[in-house]
């Protein structure tokens, strides 16, 4: 997937030749400004919005908007919720995208994004409350202007020569909108690196604990996340590898940070049943294949095996519900707890 943030017909933001003029006069002042104090970046904070404003459009036709109104408002107002105690002075906005990959996407400007992948792959409000809590700090802490900044740390005197080819009408400009664009995608799509990432798992659980939900669902979250892609041999999540040793130690930080805040007192919200609830019908895996979500209300007397035989005509696929929800495949079940199951429409 390529964006262009000047390509967009009949979008109002930066043309072409102001993008790459600004961009080069940043970084004009990043090559000259002195090293002592704050960290500079190739754009500032309304710059990130404009990046934002621009790229949205091209992230929802590549990825598709999921027609869902419902959902999508309840997504939202997680996200809000999540947004409120924190510190920003950019305003969120969050949509469900069509995607079967699990994953969630950040832009500069507070653009967030999750796959109906991801959605499914969740369990409760809680998980959905760290996930959104992580891109939203990615975008506060602005981790891709600070990305873009380094990676053309040694390309700011090519990014000024860009500047005055757009200025000057030079066909070297492509080049350079191609350049901005491939690393944008690359930070979207596949994460902003160890650091940044787990600085997003620490302050993105200190966000949703704050707005009341309980900071150890995202360490289940991620722990259920490694062993699915241990068995799929699939990476997902923002680089999440599941053979990778960073991942071990992602997974024991983020434990070490949700143990921490449990201490600190305050509500600790999971809402399994009422996130399983805006699930139902959801579609789920590729489009040719048929299949949705059906939420299930257990009854007293049911197992894993029984749901399975009775709801799925398989009793072998109870392990196949196990994964789905999250649980050993000789959980005992709660009359009135709901569970995911995969059918054919």
């Amino acid at each position: 997937m390529q964006w262009c943030a000047t390509c967009a017909e009949g979008f109002r933001g930066w043309s072409r030749r102001q993008f790459l003029v600004a961009l080069g006069q940043a970084s004009m002042v990043v090559a000259l400004a002195p090293r002592s104090g704050a960290a500079y970046t190739i754009t500032d904070e309304t710059g990130d919005v404009r990046i934002g404003r621009e790229a949205d459009p091209e992230i929802l036709r590549q990825f598709g908007y999921y027609d869902s109104p419902d959902l999508q408002n309840y997504v939202a107002a997680v996200g809000q919720r999540v947004a409120s105690p924190a510190d920003t002075r950019f305003s969120f906005q969050f949509k469900v995208v069509d995607q079967t990959n699990i994953n969630a996407m950040a832009l500069p400007g507070g653009f967030i994004y999750v796959t109906r992948g991801m959605l499914a792959a969740l369990n409760d409000e809680a998980q959905l409350a760290g996930v959104l809590g992580h891109e939203i700090t990615h975008v506060n802490s602005r981790h891709g202007a600070k990305l873009l900044t380094k990676a053309f740390g040694a390309q700011l005197a090519t990014l000024i020569g860009v500047g005055a080819a757009a200025a000057s009408g030079a066909g070297g400009a492509v080049s350079g909108i191609a350049t901005i664009s491939t690393h944008i995608t690359n930070y979207v799509l596949l994460g902003y690196g160890r650091d940044y990432e787990l600085e997003a798992d620490e302050v993105g659980m200190r966000y949703a604990h704050q707005a009341g939900y309980d900071p150890r669902r995202m360490v289940v979250f991620l722990r259920d996340l490694r062993r699915s892609q241990i068995l799929r041999g699939q990476s997902t999540y923002h680089g999440f590898e599941a053979t990778h040793p960073d991942t071990a130690i992602r997974i024991a930080k983020a434990d070490t940070v949700a143990n921490l805040l449990i201490t600190q007192g305050g509500a600790l919200q999971v809402k399994a049943d009422i996130y399983k609830d805006q699930l139902d019908k959801l579609r789920y895996g590729e489009a040719k294949e048929q299949l949705r979500l059906k939420v299930y209300t257990v009854k007293a007397g049911d197992t894993l095996g029984s749901i399975a035989r009775e709801g799925l005509g398989d009793e072998g696929r109870r392990f196949e519900l196990a994964t789905l929800n999250g649980l050993r495949d000789d959980a005992v079940l709660t009359p009135g707890s709901r569970l995911k199951l995969i059918v054919k429409q």
